[in-house]
């Protein structure tokens, strides 16, 4: 089965890649709407978030059969509620450190040879991220947080990056072991 006149499908197994690279885009999208602020962050941010989301479903629908297919789909879950509920975006350092720990833990326990499986946890991450910090805004009767300290522009990505080296190095290691 294929989307469209993309051609991409799960039996290929470079179509994955695709939708990675459409979630650094958003990233990239988000990190400038943070750093331009104002009403152009307004009107700039939706698109990121739409292209995460939609990125996501379409890294979800793409990724290779890993060996442990409904166990992975758990941990990526899993890890992605965890994050969305502990992870604040104004820190790069511990972003890119947990996100690393989830990407690693996704692979290892979906069997993912890839390591393409590792970037479930940040595509699950913002949607949750945004329903918390939505729903948190509506109990305490408060606006979302709508000035972020200059360095959550940059955390989005340290965020992809880390779920890339620790799906990378997961798949290193089940390569090596198997």
């Amino acid at each position: 089965m294929t989307l469209g006149s993309l051609r991409l499908s799960r039996d290929d197994p470079n179509a994955w890649r695709i939708a990675a690279v459409g979630l650094f885009v958003a990233a990239t999208i988000v990190g400038v709407a943070i750093v331009v602020g104002g009403s152009a962050a307004r009107a700039v941010s939706p698109v990121g978030a739409v292209l995460w989301v939609t990125s996501g479903v379409l890294l979800a629908w793409t990724l290779p059969e890993p060996r442990n297919q409904a166990a992975g789909w758990a941990a990526a879950v899993a890890s992605g509620l965890v994050l969305g509920a502990i992870v604040r975006p104004a820190e790069i350092g511990a972003a890119a450190f947990a996100f690393s720990l989830a990407g690693m833990f996704v692979v290892f326990v979906a069997g993912d040879r890839s390591g393409g499986w590792g970037l479930l946890a940040p595509a699950i991450y913002l949607p949750v991220h945004l329903v918390i910090g939505i729903g948190r805004a509506m109990l305490t009767d408060s606006g979302v947080r709508t000035d972020p300290p200059p360095t959550a522009a940059l955390v989005p990505l340290s965020m992809l990056l880390g779920a890339v080296v620790g799906g990378m190095v997961g798949a290193a290691v089940l390569r090596r072991r198997m």
